[in-house]
């Protein structure tokens, strides 16, 4: 099987991370792709736990069967390696490609084992018009941009924090699970 995994914070998952794996399915024929979200040992201001992460991703794909969620083990930090080795070895006999945005792509050389991460294969996200690939990996597909690429998370839990709308940039089912539960409002 091909198998796509996209790993990052997702915090909140948008509109953007969802059409983005819709469209590598798409483009690239995969059979399963996986949102692989960050646990909660991951250091980034304003995180949601990671229990409001999966469950704002499980409402957003909950009627696709393409698409699911890769549970990191929750008790313990992981590198970026340590995911994609522990995701290689259980799904060994799979065509592997992981999915990154080129914001963290640019970053790369300096996370711990790079030399070994660049054995994977990436499909990398453009997020905007001028992105030029200065990492010269033979593994890698770059996927243009789409409209919706410069939504950010981070716009979204600002306009929250502003009490401003945010129904084009998540699902519905996402923004009342945001709302419900409290989630990034008032953080000031």
């Amino acid at each position: 099987m091909k198998l796509g995994f996209f790993g990052g914070s997702f915090n909140p998952p948008s509109i953007a991370h969802y059409n983005l794996i819709k469209q590598a399915l798409e483009l690239y024929d995969f059979d399963k792709v996986y949102f692989v979200p960050v646990n909660d040992y991951y250091k980034k201001e304003d995180l949601a736990r990671y229990e409001d992460r999966t469950n704002m991703i499980k409402l957003m794909i909950k009627s696709e069967t393409k698409i699911d969620i890769y549970y990191m083990d929750n008790s313990r930090s992981f590198n970026t390696i340590d995911t994609l080795t522990t995701i290689n070895d259980e799904f060994k006999n799979n065509e592997i490609v992981f999915f990154m945005g080129e914001d963290n792509f640019y970053k790369m050389p300096t996370w711990r084992a790079y030399d070994k991460l660049k054995k994977y294969n990436y499909i990398i996200f453009q997020r905007n018009d001028n992105f030029v690939a200065n990492i010269n990996m033979p593994n890698v597909i770059y996927m243009k941009n789409s409209e919706n690429l410069l939504i950010s998370s981070t716009l979204i839990r600002d306009k929250l924090i502003r009490n401003e709308d945010i129904s084009n940039l998540v699902n519905k089912d996402v923004e009342r699970y945001i709302k419900e539960n409290k989630i990034y409002i008032g953080k000031n």
